[in-house]
Order: C-alpha cells, then structure tokens, then sequence
C-alpha cells in the first residue's frame, strides 16, 4: 500500500489517496487534472512515491 497526498507536491489542498500502487497513480492523476489542471506523468507520481518510502 502507498499514500499520497497533495500536500506532497506542495498544493495546500487536503486530497489524500492510499491503496495499490497504480490505483493511487490513477486516481491522483484524475485530481491533479481535474482540480488543479496539471498532469502529472505516471513516472512523476512513480518518482514521488519511490522517494517518500527512502
């Protein structure tokens, strides 16, 4: 399970998603987009969480 929020690239914005991997990539790529109209690339968020577990 992994966790990210947007508080992690630094929004002030409360969303937050845990779960698999590839659905936590999926479903804060949809909010990104949707709410604050930025797409992330896979690799990105990929990136993100790989460095949050070190």
């Amino acid at each position: 399970m992994v966790k990210i929020s947007c508080n992690n690239y630094g929004f002030d914005c409360s969303f937050e998603i845990n779960g698999n991997t590839n659905e936590v990539i999926e479903k804060y790529q949809k909010h990104s987009i949707d709410e604050h109209g930025i797409e992330y690339s896979t690799e990105g968020i990929n990136q993100l969480l790989l460095r949050m577990k070190n």
